[in-house]
């Protein structure tokens, strides 16, 4: 049984960017595709609860959200965190994220310490007999290649506007906090 967990960030006015919701589209697709399941989403950032409720009517059983102002700004060190400490607490096997430039330097170093792997660029997704593929270019985008992995975790970074931004409908998200072990940030500060 698969758990499929969406990661994304919030924007600074605490919505959910397009990139976002197309990552939660291949998610759910993913979910509706492959029986037995299970849909989680992870947000980070100071304030995820409203960015949480703007999705609620996706077919996701659990939110969970790094919050507070360490996660307000993009950093390596404090978004890997945030990414290990979701993927530990949701046991997740497959995680979908959009591949923008704060994901795509983070989910492969994630995918590290998990012991799993990670793809970026993906352009498309597909189910058939059970087996998930992923489709993306290489070579200045010149050739497609088809892939598909048996290795868990699996990261998939969307490329953004590849994809169909999810319709969810919005309502009360019960947004589940994790707790973070921070590495030492005293010697850097975003400005």
């Amino acid at each position: 049984m698969e758990t499929i967990l969406v990661l994304a960030h919030t924007e600074n006015d605490g919505s959910l960017a397009k990139s976002a919701r197309e990552a939660l589209h291949v998610a759910a697709t993913l979910h509706k595709s492959l029986a037995g399941s299970k849909l989680v989403v992870g947000l980070i950032s100071e304030n995820v609860q409203a960015a949480a409720s703007s999705i609620a009517a996706c077919p996701a059983t659990k939110y969970f959200g790094v919050t507070g102002a360490d996660f307000s700004q993009s950093r390596y060190a404090t978004d890997a965190a945030a990414a290990e400490a979701i993927c530990k607490v949701a046991q997740a096997t497959i995680v979908v994220a959009p591949a923008t430039s704060r994901w795509a330097r983070v989910l492969p170093g994630v995918a590290q310490r998990f012991g799993g792997r990670a793809d970026t660029h993906v352009t498309g997704v597909a189910v058939a007999d059970g087996k998930i593929s992923v489709s993306r270019w290489y070579y200045r985008q010149r050739m497609e290649g088809t892939l598909t992995r048996t290795q868990r975790p699996w990261f998939i970074g969307i490329d953004p506007g590849s994809q169909t931004a999810c319709q969810c409908g919005s309502g009360t998200a019960a947004v589940e906090n994790v707790a973070v072990q921070l590495p030492d940030t005293d010697r850097k500060s975003v400005v």
